[in-house]
């Protein structure tokens, strides 16, 4: 694992590299906010998502702490925002297989009318120097992702509000 440079959330407006990603969902801010910190979850809606376990004794807030592993990358991250229903937000401490100096990623929930969340992913990043042609693949790759994501997202929570 390579130790990645820390980043406040001021970074997710800064960074070099900045990836935007919108989702509609027809679910409520509190229903997408209780998919988003159920860490477990994460591997059914979260496109190629093998695991997402919390690693801090809390996971409830700033400072919180979880490792994920999606398409063969694992990502230690620590929370730097934690507004329920609002604002969620991490920087990554460390990286497998990083073509990444430093990573935030942050994600803005809004309700643009009732039962319907508008999710505001983005992802900041400051690349390594051989990763900077990459810069169209990974968005490109990362654009499918989100979609996907955001649809499986929708299926996941209606199906909970089924049970």
């Amino acid at each position: 694992m390579g130790t990645m440079i820390e980043r406040d959330l001021v970074f997710a407006d800064r960074a070099p590299w900045i990836f935007d990603f919108d989702g509609l969902v027809q679910a409520t801010p509190a229903e997408v906010w209780s998919a988003f910190i159920d860490n477990e979850s994460w591997t059914i809606w979260f496109s190629k998502c093998r695991s997402c376990t919390a690693t801090s004794d809390v996971f409830d807030g700033v400072g919180s702490t979880r490792s994920i592993s999606v398409n063969g990358l694992r990502v230690d991250e620590r929370f730097i925002a934690w507004q329920p229903e609002r604002l969620w937000a991490f920087t990554a401490t460390a990286m497998r297989m990083s073509m990444f100096t430093s990573l935030v990623e942050r994600a803005v929930f809004d309700e643009p009318e009732p039962g319907r969340t508008h999710i505001a992913y983005r992802m900041a990043a400051q690349p390594k120097f051989w990763a900077k042609p990459l810069h169209r693949l990974i968005a490109g790759q990362a654009t499918k992702a989100f979609a996907k994501s955001f649809a499986a997202l929708d299926v996941h929570l209606a199906d909970r509000r089924e049970v």
